[in-house]
């Protein structure tokens, strides 16, 4: 038996003279289509709906089979597989609105396995929390907290004659400074001056240092500074 893959059709149609031809059996009984191959299997069980035997999303249960019932509108798990997998809601507001145009939404057909599934997504899906919005740990105090993070080596050096940037930002006002240096294990010296400064002007003393630990703060000579 051969079959024509049209990705356009919003349903699969049951071409009865084919399935004769491949010499397997078709009944229809009490509204319904039942399909049987020349084993003697039942392949698929088709309701029928708005005039016709229509099928959509073809799966196969532990008697035998059966064939998903689907009329020409799109169901919304469909939808949310071909419009690149975004939130059953957005689809539902964005077909209702207009937005998505060329789409008959199936109003009463939910997600596989309600509420919300889908394999792909679950796949792809992070296994950590999202950022929030607002930091509830953010220091109160200038120079309590400070964010370092190294940049370099530049392809060009500066009129200096640099080829690296510390970058330093106070967790408490976002105040950043940078510190510019001929080479990478030039930072906790970098780190030092900023302490130094801190202290004069404020009094206050350096809690903890935040990094990316990409090996800018050597082990040796960090080994006294804050963590």
């Amino acid at each position: 038996m051969r079959s024509i893959h049209a990705p356009e059709m919003a349903f699969t149609l049951i071409l009865i003279s084919k399935l004769d031809q491949a010499d397997y059996k078709v009944v229809f009984h009490k509204r319904m289509c039942t399909i049987i191959n020349p084993k003697g299997k039942t392949i698929a069980t088709i309701p029928h709906l708005e005039g016709l035997y229509r099928i959509l999303n073809v799966k196969l249960d532990e008697n035998g089979g059966y064939a998903a019932a689907a009329s020409g509108k799109m169901s919304i798990s469909e939808a949310h597989k071909k419009i690149g997998h975004i939130s059953y809601a957005a689809i539902s507001h964005a077909i209702s609105k207009g937005f998505i145009t060329g789409i008959a939404l199936n109003a009463i057909s939910k997600p596989d396995f309600w509420p919300d599934f889908c394999e792909a997504c679950a796949k792809a899906k992070s296994v950590r929390q999202p950022f929030p919005k607002e930091s509830k740990t953010q220091a109160t105090k200038y120079g309590e907290r400070v964010h370092w993070d190294l940049w370099g080596p530049a392809s060009v050096k500066i009129l200096g004659g640099n080829s690296y940037m510390a970058a330093c930002i106070d967790d408490a006002t976002r105040e950043t400074k940078l510190y510019f240096q001929d080479i990478k294990s030039q930072t906790f010296n970098s780190y030092k001056l900023d302490e130094a400064y801190i202290k004069t002007q404020t009094g206050n003393r350096i809690k903890a240092i935040c990094s990316d630990r990409g090996g800018a703060f050597p082990s040796r000579s960090a080994k006294n500074s804050p963590r």
